[in-house]
């Protein structure tokens, strides 16, 4: 059988539209048989391993099946010989053996099947038959443990002396009436199917003498087809998201190294070369150490003269300068700031904290006064959903009739909408001749002066100034940006108990929040603006959770983050890589825990009345 009779039959057992070569190598190898090279689609046999040719076909269907795998799922890195895998090769045995391509052909040795028989019928039934028995025992055990007042448990640990995970699985055998002529391996996959239907089909598979693997992928759940661009996209989102994870760490690696002290051995080191540099200046001293100079080379050029290279530059010793901190000082300051209250001079000490300014543009401070607007809250709830759904027609612009939320598509163009409507706002707030601090709130008219009755004071004539007291006076914490934000809190849908990240309570650094109203299907908006210092400076971001309600008791949260500069350390930004995420109502609260070994977040929503 040469290598093109074996591609034949290969496409004989199972068709590929992906261009593949068979090649024989022509040579013996003690480690493998054949290797598939992904990148080149090649098949390489070593066909000098092999005595008969069902022994080379055998392999050839082995990495056959890499091709057809790569083919259809792509190129993997990391383990390749997979359950995957396993089931699919002894699919494509079976099929060879039905065209009549491959065959076990153990007819031509007698003794093989009078041995197999043996093992089948004598040794594994009866193996299974004494397992399901001790199953049948170690129930009974279990009963009198509990009568003695003995801890199960520590009985099969230390006086049987059987692993748990064993014992449990063999006391299934017995309570699911396994049949013993599987024998026990057979069994035990059996046996750990919860599934009845799926149990009892395991076991017929067995019998028809099915290979482990092939039946554990023919019962498993089977995924419903992905669409292949969101595959990628999941994938190509996994992979930025170990990105930023390793830099992160490289951050830290380098933080702690340049922290660390110099080891002894590179002080010595550079102590010596201070020492042996006036040596080799100085060499007329008496008693000082002689180093001769390298002689130079000379040169000799074509007419016969010389000339001497340039005596390479001294290398100077090198120098440490120590770098100075600038220690804060909170103490010493004079006075308080309070609303407009200037910086304090110069005799009031100064702070290591370079202070931040707020993020420009929409944030939850600016969307809540949006909001105070009947027509835009009107619009808001449009762009939530009514009672439509999220599926249907309701919503403005082209947010409308967005069944998923493929990339946070649905909260960007959200944020797209209610950014042109503050535009809008402070467009239409410009044109009356006033100067507004908030564009957004600024409600000025010419010659008229008004009072907000929501906290929110637009005082403004022609050619005079407004200002925003929603989160007046500077706030600074979460609990000032909870008063402010009071008189929204009794129509909001939610509110946030906890933001948990890697054990910081982020709520904690919340200045000001927003949420919305809910809307008729149940969905609601939920913004917050968040004050932190890192690397001795006050950094601001604004976060944006867009809660859909996708069915009676299940929500989807995706995350948008407003951050100037960016900063891929954030805790709020690593919680933004994670998104979008599903999460189930309890009762009243939204609860969602995410664990992973760089990255633990909990978040609580609690619906207000339980109606959203």
């Amino acid at each position: 059988m040469n290598q093109d009779q074996v591609k034949e039959i290969l496409l004989q057992i199972e068709e590929s539209e992906l261009e593949f070569s068979v090649t024989f190598t022509g040579k013996a190898s003690k480690k493998v048989n054949g290797l598939y090279k992904s990148d080149t689609h090649e098949i390489l046999l070593h066909n000098k391993n092999f005595s008969v040719d069902n022994e080379l076909l055998y392999t050839a269907i082995h990495e056959y099946t890499h091709h057809r795998l790569c083919e259809l799922d792509g190129t993997r890195s990391g383990r390749v010989h997979t359950q995957r895998f396993w089931s699919y090769f002894h699919r494509l045995l079976q099929k060879a053996e039905e065209k009549g391509l491959y065959k076990i052909a153990m007819e031509e040795s007698p003794e093989l099947l009078e041995l197999t028989d043996t093992i089948r019928t004598t040794i594994m039934t009866e193996d299974g038959k004494l397992m399901k028995e001790l199953g049948r025992l170690l129930s009974k055990a279990r009963v009198l443990c509990k009568q003695a007042g003995v801890r199960y448990e520590d009985y099969i640990d230390r006086v049987l002396c059987l692993p748990r995970a064993s014992a449990a699985t063999i006391e299934k055998i017995h309570a699911f009436d396994v049949k013993p002529e599987l024998g026990y391996e057979a069994m035990k996959v059996v046996a750990n199917i919860a599934n009845p239907d799926k149990r009892a089909a395991a076991e017929d598979l067995f019998l028809q003498k099915h290979s482990p693997a092939f039946v554990r992928d023919s019962v498993k759940n089977k995924p419903q087809d992905e669409d292949p661009r969101r595959k990628l996209e999941n994938e190509k989102r996994r992979i930025e998201r170990t990105i930023v994870s390793l830099q992160a760490r490289l951050s830290e690696l380098e933080d702690t190294l340049a922290k660390m002290p110099v080891t002894p051995f590179i002080f010595c080191f550079f102590f010596l070369l201070r020492l042996l540099s006036p040596l080799t200046a100085d060499n007329t001293g008496v008693g000082q150490m002689q180093i001769p100079a390298i002689p130079d080379i000379p040169e000799v050029t074509i007419g016969g003269g010389i000339t001497r290279p340039p005596a390479p530059p001294v290398i100077q010793p090198p120098t440490f300068v120590q770098q100075k901190r600038t220690p804060s000082s909170a103490a010493g300051a004079k006075g308080k700031q309070t609303g407009n209250a200037t910086a304090a001079s110069g005799n009031s000490g100064k702070s290591d904290v370079k202070k931040s300014t707020a993020l420009n543009g929409l944030n939850a401070k600016t969307l809540a006064a949006l909001s105070q607007n009947s027509g835009n809250l009107t619009l808001l709830n449009n762009l939530l959903g009514t009672d439509a759904g999220l599926g249907g027609n309701a919503g403005l612009g082209n947010v409308t009739g967005l069944q998923t939320d493929t990339g946070g598509a649905v909260l960007t163009k959200i944020l797209t909408e209610l950014e042109k409507l503050q535009a809008q706002t402070a467009q239409a707030a410009g044109t009356s001749g006033g100067t507004s601090t908030d564009t957004v709130n600024a409600a000025s008219t010419a010659g008229n002066t008004g009072a907000g009755t929501n906290g929110n004071n637009a005082a403004g004539t022609s050619g005079g100034t407004s200002t925003d007291t929603v989160n007046a006076a500077g706030n600074t914490g979460a609990g000032n940006a909870a008063e402010a934000h009071a008189a929204l809190a009794q129509g909001a849908a939610a509110e946030l108990i906890r933001l948990r990240i890697n054990g910081k309570e982020i709520k904690d650094d919340l200045v000001y929040t927003f949420c919305s109203a809910p809307a008729a299907n149940g969905s609601f908006l939920y913004g917050a603006d968040r004050r932190f210092t890192a690397n001795g400076a006050e950094l601001n971001e604004t976060a944006y959770f867009l809660c859909r309600k996708t069915e009676a008791q299940q929500y989807e949260i995706t995350m948008d983050l407003r951050q100037e500069p960016l900063n891929a350390n954030s805790f709020l930004y690593k919680l933004y890589q994670l998104s979008p995420v599903s999460v189930e109502q309890t009762s009243d609260i939204i609860f969602w825990h995410y664990k992973a070994s760089d990255l633990e977040v909990e978040l609580i929503f609690r619906i207000k009345d339980g109606k959203a």
